[in-house]
């Protein structure tokens, strides 16, 4: 068997793995609720992720929140400078805010496809606070404003796909 053939049947059985556990639900968990909205518009939240990568004592962890349909992806990735789900919650500014984590503006962005053009733009400022209810469920309100104008605010409450990878 190849390497990449392995390699293939690995992401494979992760996938697996993870549609299972992802379909699984505590009934102690808050419903789904999502009151964002992008320039005042709603931003239908089809997918949520929160993935954590650090190495010693420094790492990110990327939230991606992805409203799709048959015509549109949009997406808004929040960078964080916290890595484990024990730290993850808490409040995050940029620019940076006495008592507050950072909210990385580079990494925070957004993007809009419409199937033959697409938009994006990074954080110019904004505020995200994160809070953890269990299990894989997590509240993330924002108020960010993008260096384009675009404005994403409101929170998210929902299962996430979560992954953390600390090193």
């Amino acid at each position: 068997m190849t390497y990449s053939t392995k390699v293939l049947k690995g992401l494979i059985a992760v996938l697996t793995v993870l549609m299972f556990v992802q379909c699984e639900k505590d009934e102690t968990s808050p419903k789904q609720d999502n009151t964002i909205q992008m320039n005042g518009n709603d931003f239908t939240i089809s997918s949520a992720t929160m993935m954590g990568v650090s190495i010693g004592d420094s790492g990110h962890t990327g939230i991606a929140l992805i409203s799709a349909s048959e015509t549109q992806a949009n997406s808004i990735t929040i960078d964080v400078e916290s890595f484990t789900r024990e730290t993850i919650e808490g409040a995050y500014a940029y620019p940076e805010a006495e008592g507050k984590k950072l909210l990385d503006d580079w990494l925070t962005n957004y993007s809009v496809f419409d199937g033959s053009t697409m938009e994006s733009s990074n954080l110019e400022a904004g505020e995200v606070t994160i809070n953890h209810n269990g299990d894989n469920n997590y509240t993330v309100e924002m108020n960010l404003v993008m260096v384009d104008g675009v404005i994403f605010s409101g929170s998210f409450t929902g299962d996430f796909q979560v992954m953390f990878n600390n090193q």
